[in-house]
């Protein structure tokens, strides 16, 4: 183990928060729309409507946190890349003479 804690910690951090932006929008939704619809008497629209708006953050929060995460795992531009954000494609091709520039 190193300093930073047990191998397994990372991947139960992104599992957690990708758990409880799953979890926590829909079921909110859901309680707020059936006790809206209950108190207004409109059976399933509210419910409904909150059900689908509880989906579209589940979805945007699921993207923050994904995109966050990749961003820390994006691997360093290599100096060798002269960076000029050539690919590793480009490279092997310029390698083979492929890639006429």
């Amino acid at each position: 183990m190193n300093n930073n804690g047990p191998w397994w910690k990372p991947a139960m951090q992104i599992f957690s928060e990708v758990s409880t932006w799953i979890a926590v929008p829909i079921i909110v939704a859901l309680i707020a729309g059936k006790a809206l619809d209950r108190h207004y008497g409109t059976q399933p629209v509210i419910f409904l409507i909150f059900a689908g708006l509880g989906f579209l953050v589940t979805c945007f929060g699921m993207y923050r946190v994904v995109k966050n995460y990749m961003k820390k795992i994006q691997p360093p531009e290599s100096p060798l890349s002269g960076g000029q954000g050539s690919s590793s494609l480009d490279k092997g091709r310029t390698e083979e003479g492929l890639n006429q520039k």
